[in-house]
């Protein structure tokens, strides 16, 4: 989400705000649907009996993306829970860019991260609150804070002790938020790795590895929708006939690439070309990027994380992670 917030800001200050959500929601919205239904057909008939706690209300609200706002909805793949709030992020940063400036986005930042701190102790004592708490992720608000500052810092739009002291706000947020401590630590560290990447000169160093992870960049939101659900699946299949231990990984690693090539390749690349190309208004030419860039820059890497933490679990939902 820092990483989504941050290039949301270098698209948006160098475009239309139309044109931008459009392109956002042809990159991700076509592969999604498509991962809605491989992923419920392969835990239908692929997992083992009893596995599967879908049926086709919980496949029609995931592709509606209201699944959040639905206590008694199973999430098809956990990992999905990053794609509505996304959409949100961005149909907010589309609305407010042209009003959200100077003082007024700094204030703005600084709510994202404490609105959420301070509606946390009201969630026990208002049901429809908790709903709209959960639906929008409100306890992840300060990542795209983050992003959103790191981006005006790297634009000396944000002077370093602002910046600095709102990143220390992030990462306080964020161990209240999930009282994982450990993990808040690293994510302090990834956070000095944006800025640093963000700030400094390309990392030349990386040269030699260019090809396969620009090739990995490329097809990283397809392995993001079918790596998680699918994975679990392909592992246990492989554990029933007798594989163990890094076969497993192996096996989790490879239908995880395969299966993201082929969402890129056959469905978000077509749709996106499709979709861009009818915003375009020539049908019969191609749009001035026919293709999504390379980097990925609409979908953060968050698919094991809890959109829940600190917050309930109960019912089909919590059989499903298991």
């Amino acid at each position: 989400m820092v990483i989504s917030a941050f290039f949301a800001c270098a698209s948006l200050d160098s475009g239309r705000p139309g044109r931008f959500l459009w392109r956002r929601l042809a990159r991700l919205l076509p592969a999604y649907m498509a991962a809605v239904l491989l992923t419920y057909a392969v835990q239908r008939w692929i997992a083992p009996e009893g596995w599967n706690q879908l049926d086709g209300r919980d496949v029609v609200y995931n592709l509606l993306l209201i699944n959040q706002w639905l206590p008694d909805v199973n999430i098809v793949d956990f990992a999905y829970w990053t794609v509505p709030v996304q959409i949100a992020a961005f149909i907010a940063g589309a609305v407010l860019v042209k009003r959200m400036r100077g003082r007024k986005l700094r204030v703005f930042l600084w709510a994202l991260v404490v609105t959420p701190l301070l509606l946390r102790p009201l969630l026990d004592h208002s049901h429809a609150l908790f709903v709209f708490y959960n639906g929008f992720a409100l306890h992840r608000a300060q990542l795209f804070a983050a992003g959103i500052a790191i981006w005006l810092w790297h634009k000396h739009r944000m002077s370093t002790p602002h910046f600095a002291a709102l990143l220390v706000a992030t990462l306080m947020a964020q161990a209240i938020h999930t009282t994982e401590y450990g993990s808040t630590l690293g994510f302090g560290l990834l956070l000095l790795l944006v800025c640093a990447a963000a700030a400094g000169p390309d990392w030349v160093f990386f040269a030699p590895i260019a090809t396969p992870v620009t090739w990995l960049a490329g097809i990283s939101y397809g392995v993001y929708l079918v790596h998680q659900q699918i994975g679990t699946v392909v592992m246990d299949r492989m554990h029933a006939v007798g594989l163990r231990s890094w076969w497993l990984v192996a096996g989790f690693l490879t239908s995880a690439l395969v299966l993201g090539w082929l969402m890129t390749k056959f469905v978000e690349r077509p749709a996106y070309r499709l979709l861009t190309q009818i915003q375009s208004g020539s049908s019969g030419s191609s749009p001035r990027r026919p293709a999504p860039p390379v980097l990925p820059v609409s979908q953060p890497r968050t698919a094991l994380a809890d959109p829940l933490t600190e917050l309930r679990l109960v019912g089909p939902l919590t059989v499903q992670m298991r």
